[in-house]
């Protein structure tokens, strides 16, 4: 007979926790700095109060059963309202809080918009970290559900993240296409000038990119590819040979042309791209998300103004 929940070791749940991410007994201690025997010992307690096996052993992994499926969501969900709720009875003071923040972005934001962030976190709350990985085709649900994300910045039209996050508008930033510095191309360009040349093709991903190509259907031209990359990373090298155009967003296209022989050309008509954040909903009242929350919609109006799309609320982080 299986132990009522009063009498379970609610320790043991996060033992359970682990062995699901894991599957494995040595890298679960590992992560839980226990030792292997403790794990152990602690899965076959779990088996005899829950009356299943939970695991059992593959030529590869630990495969969980059915019941350890059924038990998995409700575990995870639980042990993060507990990790949540301690740290809001913390509270979160920025100017002596010390916090890993850690979010998915595009290579755009990267570029354009974490070096004044790690700037200003570094004054507001000097103890804290930033930790920032590539934005990838993924819902995002399972990453920030479990904690190892904070926040995901995408795209408000892409349709890549899970419909169970929040979501908040942060900024708006248009398409703009950059020339070889001395090209004879007009300011503003429009479809056929556009396809003049061969172009750069950014992102692994390439949700902007996407939306060129859609918008050069609309008046049924296409463009040549001269080259696909998976960066930013290489693009002022390749423009320095003359042959090509690229179209970014236009913060990453003011930074290259501020340091490269580059010349920047509106788009006509605009492409515009929508960045947000999006959230899992058992973070909605972390007191520390919502202040780096605030500081994102902060940076954001004071960079683009009228294309920020924060509240006034929402752009002021406690000091």
């Amino acid at each position: 007979m299986e132990q009522p929940l009063s009498r379970l070791d609610l320790n043991l749940l996060t033992v359970f926790d682990m062995l699901m991410q894991e599957r494995n007994v040595t890298r679960a201690a590992e992560r839980l700095h226990l030792s292997q025997s403790t794990v152990s010992h602690a899965l076959g307690r779990l088996r005899n109060a829950l009356d299943d096996p939970l695991f059992v052993m593959s030529r590869r992994e630990m495969m969980p059963t059915d019941r350890a499926k059924a038990l998995a969501g409700p575990v995870r969900q639980a042990l993060a309202m507990l990790e949540q709720g301690l740290r809001q009875a913390k509270g979160f003071e920025p100017a002596s809080a010390q916090r890993v923040f850690r979010i998915a972005t595009p290579g755009s934001v990267e570029h354009g918009l974490v070096p004044p962030l790690v700037e200003r976190m570094h004054q507001l709350a000097p103890a804290c970290r930033l930790e920032v990985c590539e934005l990838a085709n993924s819902d995002y649900e399972r990453e920030l559900e479990k904690g190892e994300l904070d926040l995901v910045i995408g795209f408000a039209d892409a349709n890549h993240l899970s419909p169970r996050l929040w979501r908040e508008e942060w900024f708006t930033n248009p398409l703009v296409c950059l020339s070889p510095l001395g090209s004879a191309l007009p300011d503003v360009l429009g479809p056929g000038e556009l396809v003049s040349r061969p172009h750069i093709y950014t992102s692994s991903w390439g949700h902007s990119q996407a939306m060129v190509e859609l918008w050069l259907a609309r008046f049924g031209v296409a463009r040549e590819l001269g080259a696909r990359l998976p960066s930013f990373m290489a693009v002022p090298q390749l423009m320095a040979t003359g042959r090509y155009l690229v179209v970014v967003p236009e913060m990453i296209g003011r930074h290259f042309c501020r340091y490269y022989p580059l010349r920047l050309h509106q788009l006509e008509p605009a492409i515009p791209i929508v960045y947000l954040m999006a959230g899992h909903p058992l973070s909605a009242h972390d007191e520390a998300i919502g202040w780096f929350k605030s500081l994102l919609h902060l940076l954001a109006f004071e960079r683009y103004g009228a294309a920020a799309l924060g509240t006034p609320a929402q752009r002021n982080p406690a000091k």
